[in-house]
């Protein structure tokens, strides 16, 4: 038991460090972007050296999603999963829910032999195999979702730089290619999204649906709805995106509030949740077989489960509690 509790906080601490890593290079790899658009000159601040390395990283990476594709494209002969194509589109990924897939399971499967190494059990492996899958498709519901949020942030900035450009003479088209090339993502990847696709031939409404499907934000249907009007009706638009983007602004600002005002009550449901775990960790720690008398026992088994479904039940209340829409 032991060593699969440290494998596993061993795996969530890797997840949590990638993540981080990977969201800085996404704001440097942003910032070198802007500084090339200005400047003209790709070598900005990449030198010779560290182009040759780049490139035989991506090399590498190539290669490896060569392979990947091919088994994906395999698997999804099989079994192919719409909503998962879906997740991959909402997350700016450049691969398909069936490459995803593939990917959890290489993860999955070397967690499990590296479990089945460390502890010669085989349910161990098995367990490993599907704590890491499941870590894998939460680390993607959490990623959409903090996308989502950032996206919410910057959308009322971003209905006021459109709403300036239309005053300046700006079509709605320039407006949008505006934002795509200023703006940082997420908003900024996605209006380049609605760019691209209508000149490839998609119409307006039928691109600005397709990111409001990605985003999944009430705020930005608004807008959507406002812009499909104001086509088919007229009417002054930037006056409109002036106040949605007033309210959406007041709307961030009191969720700020909220959150500020109920921290607390989040600190205090991260605890419940967490003292177990670390008291059990501690106790495993120290004595192996501490809890072997309680497994041993229907009792044991029952008081073990209800002690785990009352913790889980209190986490859930607390997240209710605390979790005010606005």
């Amino acid at each position: 038991m032991k060593p699969i509790l440290l494998m596993l906080l061993a795996l969530v601490f890797m997840l949590i460090v990638v993540g981080q890593l990977r969201k800085k290079k996404q704001e440097r790899d942003s910032m070198l972007q802007r500084m090339e658009y200005f400047s003209g000159n790709e070598d900005v601040a990449v030198g010779g050296g560290k182009k040759k390395k780049k490139k035989d990283i991506t090399d590498i990476r190539e290669l490896l999603l060569s392979k990947v594709r091919a088994i994906a494209a395999k698997w999804r002969k099989i079994h192919q999963s719409v909503n998962l194509d879906t997740k991959m589109q909402q997350a700016d990924w450049p691969i398909t829910g069936s490459e995803f897939q593939v990917i959890a399971a290489v993860i999955s499967v070397v967690a499990a032999i590296i479990a089945f190494l460390m502890t010669l059990v085989p349910l161990n492996a098995i367990i490993a195999f599907g704590g890491m899958m499941f870590l894998c498709f939460m680390y993607l519901n959490i990623y959409i979702s903090r996308r989502q949020a950032a996206f919410v942030n910057q959308l009322g900035s971003t209905l006021l730089m459109v709403s300036n450009a239309l005053r300046a003479g700006f079509s709605f088209m320039q407006a949008m290619e505006l934002i795509s090339n200023e703006m940082d993502a997420p908003i900024g990847a996605e209006f380049r999204k609605v760019v691209n696709e209508i000149n490839l031939g998609s119409t307006v409404e039928a691109a600005l649906e397709g990111m409001g499907q990605r985003m999944k934000s009430p705020d930005f249907d608004l807008v959507v709805t406002a812009v499909l009007i104001q086509r088919q009706v007229g009417g002054n638009l930037s006056q409109v995106l002036d106040s949605i983007s007033n309210t959406i602004n007041e709307r961030i600002r009191m969720k700020n509030e909220i959150s500020s005002l109920t921290a607390q009550g989040r600190l205090s449901g991260l605890i419940v949740g967490g003292i177990p775990i670390f008291i059990v960790f501690m106790v495993l720690s120290s004595d192996p077989n501490y809890f072997d008398p309680m497994l041993e026992s229907s009792t044991g088994k029952f008081l073990l489960g209800a002690a785990v479904a009352l913790e889980v039940l209190a986490v859930i209340v607390i997240r209710k509690v605390v979790n005010i829409d606005v």
